[in-house]
């Protein structure tokens, strides 16, 4: 990640939300709760970073579509992930 999240918090704070938006960590994100599980303040650093994704997806900015993935991605790689791939990159 160019920018860890907790860092990506501090832009919001800050009033920097359009900087925070162009972020690559919020798409790099494994949503795994590992930063809410060590976050001093008790902050579900995951959680926003989903926000930021969704705000994204709403604009219709999509991350991933169908045509982004190769024959062999589709052939190799498990259902489950293709599907939970879709969720978090696209509307």
């Amino acid at each position: 990640m160019e920018m860890l999240p907790h860092r990506v918090i501090r832009l919001l704070q800050l009033g920097q939300q359009e900087r925070a938006l162009q972020c690559e960590a919020i798409w790099l994100c494994a949503s795994c709760h590992t930063c809410a599980a060590r976050c001093p303040k008790g902050l579900d650093l995951s959680r926003a970073m989903e926000a930021l994704r969704l705000h994204w997806l709403r604009e219709g900015v999509e991350r991933i579509g169908p045509h982004d993935l190769s024959a062999e991605v589709l052939s190799e790689a498990p259902q489950q992930a293709i599907v939970s791939c879709y969720r978090k990159y696209s509307r």
